[in-house]
């Protein structure tokens, strides 16, 4: 009886487990695409029109700011708008 049980219950549980995995993985794969990361630039003046290339940062707000280092004690780091200036905030990737 045991046996008939787990014949029938183990082809099941093997199935849901592939069908969990396939989502998982999907998921990862569109989160990993939307993450598009961008050069992060150090203003040297305050409109943003001299800058120094630094870091690698993310235009994905998830509500912490890219910094120099990736410290939160660093400056903040921007991105170039289409006027080549760093103005755009960007965010740790």
């Amino acid at each position: 009886m045991k046996t008939n049980l787990a014949k029938q219950v183990l082809p099941v549980a093997v199935f849901a487990l592939a069908i969990a995995g396939a989502f998982t993985t999907h998921a990862m794969n569109v989160r990993a695409k939307s993450m598009a990361p961008t050069q992060g630039y150090l203003k040297l003046n305050p409109q943003g029109t001299s800058c120094e290339q630094k870091d690698m940062c993310s235009t994905i707000n998830n509500g912490i700011v890219c910094t120099v280092g990736l410290v939160p004690s660093g400056a903040q780091l921007f991105a170039k708008n289409s006027a080549n200036q760093c103005v755009q905030p960007t965010f740790r990737p």
